[in-house]
């Protein structure tokens, strides 16, 4: 799947994080916005123009632009929203939901060295002790689908339900490597993962996904 179609129409499903930071943001977000081509495109498909669309209904074309910034647990959704709020004052949110894994978008999107910032400060928060003691964990992933990040809390074993996250914690690393038999589909994989003196398996799509294990490993 390639990044047009998993994002492509993301802002059908996508709901606003309501908070008063966004009021912060005046019209001209929209008026001197140069859209992007991932939004032409999302705009063409649904069968809209985007010009009349940034006319009459202006927040549904800064969903049309927005773009990712993390894939969060839903328990953590809020604390990740505050995070950009924090450092991007004014930064239009808005929540894609999912089976157990949602995506915070924002509008105008972060650039990179705005992405750099929210890396460093996801790190600082799951290493607060509250987060830290709930195994929350923040990594950066590369696959063939370009790059993505994740602020989540692992997924219990007993309450994995098919998906390609973090599963554990396990009580050794012989318990998570054997816990992936006879429990994948030929189209997932495993690989046993240490976190906070703690051993996981991290469940992910081996016909589409090439992780570099540097970048992957939870912070």
């Amino acid at each position: 799947m390639n990044d047009d179609r998993r994002d492509g129409d993301a802002h059908e499903d996508a709901q606003p994080v309501d908070d008063d930071h966004s009021n912060d943001v005046h019209e001209d977000d929209v008026r001197e916005h140069v859209p992007s081509d991932l939004a032409r495109r999302r705009a063409a498909r649904a069968g809209l123009d985007l010009e009349t669309v940034r006319r009459d209904a202006p927040d549904q074309y800064r969903m049309l632009n927005a773009e990712e910034i993390v894939r969060v647990s839903p328990e953590l959704a809020e604390a990740a929203a505050e995070l950009v709020w924090e450092l991007f004052e004014g930064r239009r949110i808005y929540r894609v939901p999912g089976e157990g894994t949602e995506r915070l978008l924002a509008f105008p999107p972060l650039s990179e060295a705005e992405l750099a910032r929210f890396d460093d400060a996801a790190a600082d928060l799951v290493a607060r002790p509250s987060y830290e003691q709930a195994l929350a964990f923040f990594r950066t992933v590369r696959d063939l689908r370009g790059t993505h990040r994740e602020l989540m809390l692992p997924t219990p074993p007993e309450a994995w339900g098919g998906e390609a996250v973090l599963v554990g914690p396990f009580a050794s690393r012989e318990e998570a490597e054997g816990w992936p038999a006879g429990r994948l589909p030929p189209e997932l994989v495993a690989d046993p993962l240490p976190y906070r003196g703690r051993w996981f398996c991290d469940v992910f799509r081996g016909d589409e996904d090439l992780i570099f294990p540097g970048d992957a490993s939870p912070s």
